[in-house]
């Protein structure tokens, strides 16, 4: 039986996913802190040491195990940094001390129509802002947050915030899962403010796994009302990760909020829940104002030279909310942090994982050869689009990358990358070449090897067909799995390929 030639196309559309827990270190107590220092005019201090700082744990004085100045003020644009693909480069990139990382989430089911128009340029001059060296990601409701949005590229981020506009109290489908939100009229507010609440805090947890100092978080959103326990649980999930979130209203100046009764408990009105998301996480509430320009600068400058405080917890594995005071000795200063923490519970830091099972010899294999094909060349820019498709044609052209590789993408604008990287905008299509008939069975295997799905395979005219939309397939590596099977010999190829935002 012949080795099976596989010709290759591949896209697929967004989808949101939720993240993954984070992983806690066993055996350890130790809290981080951000604090922001600044003078009497409003700088950043960046000459403190760790005499300089006192830290009180609930009214108690703690013993600081250490203070890090960290932050990037860097502007130069000569340095070449390396392209960011993947999660992995993602997360190689954003654990860096001299890189700064931003996020915006924008609530579009909690903005008006045409109230995102008063923050829209603010916000692209807030990240044409930023030096090259920080990382940025714009995302909505029903992005997955386990694909790779932070780059140095700001062209994405500015063309997701260009499509961002308000949707609230209008349920119109704009993502096939809103369609069935029309079948529960009565529940489809609770519905999207589950789906925000969601959004946010695995945001935060996604955030917080990339590195272990401060991250920032933009959430563009007029509020929603919410009980102590739900402000708890997002604010939590900050704390935890060292997310700083600066709520951003595009209302502008308005009548304030109020708390609300409701039952045996209460509600807290929008408006104070946006402002305890920045006291409680050590961001800024930009709320109740007009001047979005002058408070997104702001956001910039708390980045640029922040002190990570580290000490020992004397509250172990109790599960218990605890206050947090950070204090300078030097006079004429303030100090911004967050308002405390919640420390695990024993069950968080002493769960135990079942050994992963190894990965296939030939799915290592595959991704070997698929990392070796994507090594970035010398002369390479950091952040390169590959394939570029001309949204006029409607009719696929296949384009040959490499004897058994090739792609069905629509027309190009300039020559195809030789690398099995695709886009996420079509349909998948994997053909071998086939001698009599044998029985033809596929999987899809991610990564670490694990079966995904099993995929229908046609037969004809000496071609085995493997077609299939890809409307949940996430941004990463993927192996595929081919196998023919005839006269009790059984052939098997397989082949790794990337998906691209």
């Amino acid at each position: 039986m012949r080795r099976l030639l596989v010709v290759l196309s591949l896209v697929a559309s967004t989808a949101f996913q939720q993240a993954q827990p984070p992983t806690f270190r066993t055996g350890t107590n130790l809290v981080q802190v951000d604090a922001i220092v600044d003078d009497r005019d409003g700088q950043p201090v960046s000459d403190l040491t760790l005499e300089d700082f006192e830290l009180l744990d609930d009214g108690r004085p703690m013993t600081l195990r250490s203070v890090r100045l960290l932050g990037s003020s860097r502007t130069e644009t000569g340095e070449t940094f390396a392209p960011i693909r993947t999660v992995d480069d993602e997360q190689r990139e954003a654990s860096r001390d001299d890189v700064r990382v931003f996020a915006i989430l924008l609530d579009d089911y909690h903005v008006a129509r045409m109230h995102e128009q008063r923050v829209l340029a603010p916000l692209r001059t807030f990240i044409e802002s930023l030096p090259p060296s920080d990382l940025v990601g714009v995302y909505g409701l029903f992005d997955s947050i386990n694909d790779a949005h932070l780059t140095r590229d700001r062209g994405p981020a500015l063309q997701t915030l260009a499509g961002f506009y308000g949707r609230k109290g209008d349920y119109t489908p704009k993502y096939p899962v809103e369609e069935e939100h029309l079948k529960l009229p009565m529940q489809i507010e609770q519905i999207r403010l589950d789906i925000a609440r969601n959004a946010l805090s695995g945001l935060a947890t996604h955030l917080g796994g990339l590195k272990e100092g401060r991250k920032t978080l933009v959430f563009v959103s007029e509020g929603f009302a919410l009980d102590m326990s739900d402000l708890l649980d997002i604010t939590t999930a900050a704390n935890r990760m060292n997310v700083a979130i600066y709520p951003v209203d595009p209302r502008g100046l308005t009548v304030g909020g109020s708390r609300m009764g409701m039952g045996p408990a209460f509600l807290i009105s929008p408006e104070e829940v946006l402002r305890q998301f920045a006291l409680d996480t050590g961001g800024d509430a930009i709320v109740q104002t007009n001047d979005f320009k002058g408070a997104l600068a702001r956001i910039v400058r708390d980045s640029s030279a922040y002190y990570l405080l580290a000490y020992e917890s004397p509250h172990p594995d109790d599960g218990k909310f605890h206050k947090i005071t950070v204090h300078v000795k030097r006079p004429r200063l303030t100090v911004k942090a967050r308002s405390g923490y919640l420390a695990f519970k024993n069950p968080e830091r002493t769960t135990t994982t079942t050994a992963a099972e190894p990965v296939p010899e030939q799915v290592t294999a595959a991704l070997a050869s698929l990392t070796a094909s994507l090594r970035p060349d010398a002369d390479e820019p950091a952040e390169r689009r590959h394939l570029i498709p001309d949204a006029e044609s409607e009719h696929p052209k296949e384009l040959v990358q490499m004897p058994t590789l090739a792609v069905a993408q629509g027309r190009f604008v300039g020559p195809p990358a030789p690398r099995r990287e695709f886009p996420r905008t079509g349909t998948l299509v994997a053909r071998a070449k086939i001698d009599g008939q044998p029985e033809m069975t596929s999987r899809l295997m991610a990564r670490d090897g694990r079966v995904l799905t099993e995929l229908p395979v046609t037969t004809a005219d000496g071609l085995a067909e493997v077609r299939f939309a890809l409307p949940t397939l996430g941004q990463g590596d993927y192996v595929l799995e081919l196998t023919a099977r005839a006269n009790g010999r059984t052939s098997q190829q397989y082949i790794a390929f990337r998906v691209l935002r």
